[in-house]
């Protein structure tokens, strides 16, 4: 199983690079909000681009189940996200033993959660037969409009959203309701196109 994380993590490299490099940069940023961009722009260009652009074809000519490439695509999503939240915590100087680190370790699981969800989200409407960045654009800004209103206290939605993430563990439980529906259309159901 190494041997295929590793031959899809070198086959995103080679033909995304340019793309992976600027999100990579977009990802350093400390401030959330703008790594929540850069989040969500990476999560729409791997594997639902991939099915938007009809190329899921010659990634099931390679040695990979549906099942895989779905959860080999989601780990790549992940190792880029931490990856880059360890790196920008180094550059913008984390102590180890602070109360920053707490901020940041909840960073980085909010990271991982919001680009859990977008990305699930992105698998189901391109499962669908949908846009791989249209119909999430739509449901992120719902979702931003959602857990904005009023005050957060009376707002139950905020404590589970994904971009709000008024409660990092009910947003990541969310996140993963999502993504395992996501799997379980994409592989037992099919791209619809």
């Amino acid at each position: 199983m190494t041997e295929k994380i590793e031959a899809y993590f070198m086959k995103e490299f080679s033909e995304k690079a340019g793309r992976i490099a600027v999100f990579s940069l977009g990802l350093l940023i400390p401030f959330y909000q703008v790594r929540m961009i850069f989040l969500f722009l990476l999560a729409m260009s791997l594997l639902p681009s991939d099915i938007q652009h009809k190329r899921l074809g010659s990634l099931l000519a390679l040695p990979y189940s549906r099942q895989e490439l779905f959860w080999i695509s989601y780990l790549f999503l992940i190792a880029m996200s931490v990856v880059t939240q360890v790196i920008g915590m180094a550059l913008f100087g984390a102590q180890l033993i602070s109360s920053m680190n707490v901020y940041w370790l909840s960073m980085v699981i909010g990271s991982i959660s919001f680009s859990t969800a977008y990305y699930a989200v992105s698998m189901i409407s391109v499962t669908a037969g949908l846009d791989n960045f249209g119909i999430p654009f739509l449901v992120l800004i719902a979702d931003l409009i959602a857990g904005g209103v009023g005050n957060r206290f009376s707002n139950p939605y905020f404590y589970a959203s994904p971009a709000h993430q008024g409660n990092v563990w009910i947003s990541g439980a969310v996140s993963l309701v999502v993504l395992l529906v996501a799997n379980y259309l994409f592989v037992k159901k099919g791209v619809q196109k």
